[in-house]
């Protein structure tokens, strides 16, 4: 698809140029879309990226840890923009009772949140450091 240029005329058929007649609307659509999904992943590799990761949830549940950590490396390497491969790297190791490897992976979702702070609200940082300090606690005991 060909980018319309602010000066081109309007795609609708009005007759006025893109910038005085739909550039707002369509500016304000694509915010509201980068809202909804602040990866800016095509729809189908939302799909895809929430499959794969609701798929290492099942092989975690499951306890097919090898297998969940094999699908994990697969999330890192096919999503490089979604947290999803660290939260369930570090859950994998969390289930092994490895809770200082599981602790480096929360660390890692927490410092990938961090540099978007217009997609990641504190209280997801929050969440995830609790749960570090939880597991802190557990090694210390």
């Amino acid at each position: 698809m060909t980018k319309i240029g602010r000066n081109d005329a309007c795609p609708c058929g009005s007759g006025k140029k893109y910038k005085r007649c739909c550039l707002a609307k369509d500016e304000e659509a694509e915010g509201a879309t980068l809202l909804f999904n602040p990866f800016g992943f095509r729809d189908d590799c939302s799909d895809e990226l929430a499959n794969a990761s609701n798929a290492a949830l099942a092989l975690i549940d499951a306890g097919k840890l090898d297998e969940a950590e094999q699908a994990a490396h697969e999330l890192l390497k096919r999503f490089p923009g979604a947290h999803d491969g660290y939260a369930r790297l570090g859950l994998v190791y969390e289930v092994r009772g490895a809770n200082r490897q599981a602790i480096d992976y929360y660390q890692k979702v927490i410092a990938f949140a961090r540099k978007r702070p217009s997609i990641y609200n504190s209280e997801f940082t929050q969440g995830y450091q609790a749960l570090i300090d939880r597991l802190q606690q557990a090694i210390a005991d």
